[in-house]
């Protein structure tokens, strides 16, 4: 089975056709190739921006790489050209749609050599050798190919079934592969393309419409710590939601497994922890706080608190801070992430992990604070501060601004634009569940999948008539996926449904295509209200909707008038 990159793809499984290329070219390729997909990239110069896209880069154990483009469209052979033919757009209230054509060649050639390009303006010296191939799995292709096209390079629906055996034969071993050389050069290979273009997946719900609209723009967090020179290294890094954290932390992991060091991963929230260990290398130790807590009062022969009564982890908190004497020097690179929910107390603790020479990296963005904590002081640390949102689309991130929910305006930093933030009313509790479920009906009749939109409470687990257990077992016609509780170890248990519905506080640290902020019912916007909303906005890939209170909305268009 080949490895991908990103490897999270099982745990948000997204439908279409690349899905199913991406799922046999894992089952069909084995452990000697390394698929990367979804390469979308964005890169911003002085002279404007520059755009690019590969499906698929396959690589052989020895740097050889073969670039997939896929087309599901119709396909058309010109006098010297290929051409994928598509519908078009109509005028409204017309129905008539006229077709467009682009050229394939040109579109595969383009993307070549802007890999090629930006390769040796990041690592000068290092040469890709890389092959290509067009896959055109719903198309048959009749009569002779242009000059311009290799008919090897060309994968019809006639040799649909070949598919697995033409990329190996393509990227079989040569004579002159092995070389000292080659193997080299390997690691800056695989660095450039899971470092350089958005093959790393921000952490959370993946679908098709954020996968293509999404770019991640060069030169973010990991650049700049890399030109750091620090001793000892203990660097803070204060980063807006969407600065590349998550980045960041993947490649301070990698490098330490790729030195062969003992590295862990700590945050607070657990669907962040569980998204990290499928991402993050095999040796790394990843766990949440009281995760981290729970396995030190195992090892002393602590009793545990029941978790499903009050207090449990306040208790497990002490009772880790009780036994934190004992821990010292186990790793070699600790990644503190979520630091703003972090207690001040928890820390000391924590770094008792890290030896003296260890390189320790605390994440954190104040603007997410929710949990009302005591800032966390940790002095003769080199801090590093980034306000732009690579992530976020533009519209939302303007949105944010003209609502003022940051204490310094956020940057954009990407390169879409976006949908507009819309609303809905609910004018008492009884309609909640309706205007929720109209919503969501708004979104799926926009194209965005159910199992891609995640429907968030602005109240708490305890508080909401919508996620709690007596809230209802359908929105708009869907089954919910519903938090449970947690079982005896402290894992957290989830309905059977394809509508994802949680709470705000609970869905910290992921993401989803659209989202639909419902139960915000306010009169003011007060400190803690606008960092909420700031997280709410910032976890949509594309777009929002708020389903407000009357209070509520008028509050919100009170501070946009102020902003504009």
């Amino acid at each position: 089975m080949a490895r991908l990159i990103p490897s999270d793809v099982d745990a948000a499984p997204w439908p279409g056709p690349e899905a199913r290329t991406l799922q046999r070219l894992r089952d069909g390729l084995d452990d000697q190739y390394v698929v990367y997909h979804g390469v979308h990239w964005a890169r911003a110069g002085e002279t404007g921006s520059i755009y690019g896209e590969i499906d698929f880069i396959v690589q052989n154990r020895f740097g050889r790489l073969l670039a997939i483009e896929q087309k599901d469209t119709q396909i058309v052979l010109a006098e010297d050209d290929l051409l994928a033919r598509y519908r078009g757009t109509s005028r409204p209230g017309d129905a008539r749609r006229t077709p467009h054509d682009k050229s394939v060649t040109t579109q595969v050639n383009r993307n070549l050599n802007a890999l090629r390009s930006e390769c040796a303006r990041r690592h000068p010296g290092l040469r890709l050798d890389i092959d290509h191939l067009l896959y055109l799995p719903t198309a048959t292709l009749d009569g002779p190919l242009p000059s311009s096209v290799a008919p090897e390079r060309v994968v019809d629906a006639r040799r649909d079934r070949q598919l697995v055996p033409i990329i190996e034969s393509l990227l079989a071993v040569r004579p002159q592969d092995g070389t000292a050389a080659q193997l080299a050069d390997l690691p800056r290979i695989e660095a450039f393309l899971s470092r350089s273009f958005g093959v790393v997946p921000h952490i959370g719900v993946l679908g098709d419409t954020a996968r293509e609209l999404t770019s991640f723009l060069s030169g973010g967090l990991s650049t700049w710590v890399g030109r750091l020179s620090l001793e000892p290294w203990r660097l803070r890094v204060q980063g807006t939601a969407g600065s590349g954290k998550t980045q960041l932390a993947l490649d301070i992991l990698r490098e330490a497994d790729g030195r062969g060091q003992r590295a862990c991963y700590v945050c607070f929230n657990r669907p962040l922890a569980d998204a990290m260990k499928r991402i993050a290398p095999a040796s790394v130790t990843v766990t949440t706080f009281h995760e981290l807590a729970r396995h030190t009062a195992e090892a002393a022969g602590e009793s545990l608190p029941a978790f499903d009564q009050p207090g449990a982890f306040d208790t497990l908190a002490r009772l880790f801070l009780s036994l934190s004497h004992r821990l010292g020097d186990l790793f070699d690179t600790l990644v503190i992430d979520e630091g703003q929910d972090f207690a001040p107390e928890w820390v000391p603790g924590l770094l008792r992990l890290a030896g003296a020479r260890a390189r320790v990296l605390y994440l954190e963005d104040s603007e997410q604070t929710l949990y009302r904590r005591e800032p966390i002081r940790l002095d003769g640390w080199t801090t590093l501060t980034s306000p732009v949102n690579y992530r976020s689309p533009r519209l939302l991130v303007e949105f944010i601004n003209w609502l003022k929910l940051t204490d310094v305006p956020v940057e954009p930093g990407s390169a879409i634009e976006g949908f507009d933030p819309c609303w809905r009313v609910y004018p008492d509790e009884a309609s909640l569940a309706d205007e929720t479920g109209q919503a969501v009906k708004d979104l799926v009749a926009d194209g965005f999948a159910p199992d891609r939109i995640a429907v968030l409470s602005f109240r708490g687990l305890d508080s909401s008539r919508l996620v709690g257990p007596n809230g209802p077992e359908r929105l708009a016609g869907y089954t919910l996926r519903r938090p449970i509780g947690y079982d005896a170890q402290g894992n957290a248990r989830w309905s059977d449904g394809v509508l994802m519905i949680d709470t705000l506080f609970r869905f910290k640290g992921q993401a989803a295509d659209a989202v639909v902020l419902t139960e915000v019912d306010f009169e003011e916007m007060d400190d803690n209200r606008r960092r909420r909303l700031f997280v709410a906005i910032t976890r949509a890939r594309v777009g929002i909707v708020l389903v407000t209170s009357a209070a509520a909305d008028s509050a919100l268009r009170a501070r946009l008038a102020e902003g504009s």
